[in-house]
Order: C-alpha cells, then sequence, then structure tokens
C-alpha cells in the first residue's frame, strides 16, 4: 500500500495586476534612461526629469548633503537613485495592497 501524501492548500498569493506591473516597469525604465543620459550625455533635463522621478526623496538630498559636510556630483546621483527605487518599492507594495484588498471583497 503507498503512503498518503498530504496536500495543503497554497496560501493565495494576489500578486499585482499586469497594468500595475507595466507602470512601475516603465517607471523604472524612465528612471534608468534618466540616470543614463544625465550621467552620460550631460543633458540638464534628464536631471530634472530624475528629480521628478524621485520626488519627495529628492527633496531631502540637499539635506543629507549639507549634514554630511560635502556636496558631490555622484552622491547627489546615487541618493536620486535610492530615492526612485523607494517609489518603486511603495509603487509595488501599494499594488499588492490594492489587489489583496480587492481579492477579498
Amino acid at each position: 500500500m503507498m503512503p498518503r501524501v498530504r496536500h495543503e492548500t497554497p496560501r493565495h498569493d494576489p500578486g499585482i495586476s499586469p497594468l500595475m506591473r507595466n507602470i512601475i516597469f516603465i517607471y523604472l525604465a524612465a528612471s534608468i534612461i534618466a540616470i543614463t543620459v544625465l550621467q552620460f550625455g550631460g543633458d540638464p533635463f534628464a536631471g530634472l526629469l530624475l528629480v521628478l522621478f524621485a520626488l519627495p526623496w529628492s527633496l531631502l538630498v540637499h539635506s543629507i548633503t549639507g549634514l554630511l559636510g560635502f556636496t558631490s556630483a555622484a552622491l547627489n546621483l546615487a541618493l536620486l537613485a535610492i530615492g526612485v527605487g523607494i517609489n518603486a518599492a511603495a509603487l509595488y507594495l501599494l499594488a499588492r495592497w490594492l489587489r489583496t484588498r480587492q481579492s477579498t471583497r
């Protein structure tokens, strides 16, 4: 006689909708393009876009560099990239929360 295998019901994982996944992808792609153009092309418009993509965290860049006591373009770029990452993570978490809330109704 064969032993019985217990099958556990998988936990429901709502994930995120394809639309939100595309929005997050476009946001990250545009941010990476802005960083690349700013780094290698030196276009000031790309810097403006990057500052807008990293809002509200871009407002803290001046304060952080002031606390450190020095100003560096590389540090500013890194802080803006971190701000973009935080915003992308927030969008993902918001999309998961909305999907979970929608699936419980």
